[in-house]
């Protein structure tokens, strides 16, 4: 599935808005994730990096201006973590791994799959890749092809002039090919909203 890569998606970080403007969108997002973990698979998360890499990342929401302690906790899916000092402190004592911060897109992704999984949502892996489809190399695409699923976060380059519902870098796109998805079917479910300053709509894909 195709997500929207926006903070808003993580429950409990649109507290000051009403109506909650991705509601709607972040219960489909969780259907869709319930159905792609069902039977105790973990899918592949696949999101746009600077560079390539892959392992499994902690979420990180620092370049939104969103501190650690505000991010739902994994062990139970919900509500924020414990206080205890640092943010590396406090990802320590949650199950997420005190490893390297994923990016933003990633890093949403990873928390919606918190709000299905608990704290399983540590053991999913993470392909981070660059704009440039050409950097996507045979160890990423032998990945894609043998994923049990994937969990994309939307979105263009930060900056880019592609800002449309969905946008997806020519990375991701070249990643989609490697794994199969121009033989997916696709249900683009659309997701409007009314309050200033965001976008008019928001896109969830299902890839089946």
């Amino acid at each position: 599935m195709i997500l929207p890569a926006t903070p808003l998606l993580v429950p409990g970080l649109a507290p000051g808005l009403r109506p909650d403007p991705l509601a709607a969108a972040r219960g489909a997002v969780r259907a869709a994730l319930a159905e792609l973990t069902a039977g105790g698979r973990l899918p592949l998360v696949l999101a746009h990096g600077p560079t390539l890499r892959h392992g499994r990342l902690r979420p990180s929401l620092a370049g939104s201006g969103i501190g650690e302690r505000w991010l739902p906790d994994p062990s139970t899916g919900s509500g924020r973590r414990p206080s205890t000092g640092s943010g590396r402190r406090a990802a320590a004592a949650t199950s997420w791994a005190d490893g390297a911060p994923a990016g933003t897109g990633a890093s949403v992704a990873l928390l919606a799959l918190a709000d299905v999984l608990g704290a399983r949502a540590a053991d999913v892996e993470t392909l981070e890749v660059p704009p440039d489809a050409a950097l996507l190399d045979a160890a990423a695409a032998d990945l894609l092809r043998g994923a049990a699923g994937l969990v994309v976060a939307s979105g263009g380059v930060p900056g880019g002039l592609d800002s449309t519902p969905g946008a997806l870098t020519d990375g991701i796109r070249a990643a989609l090919r490697a794994a199969g998805a121009d033989a997916w079917n696709t249900d683009v479910q659309v997701f409007g909203q009314s309050h200033d300053h965001l976008p008019p709509e928001y896109w969830v894909t299902i890839l089946s």
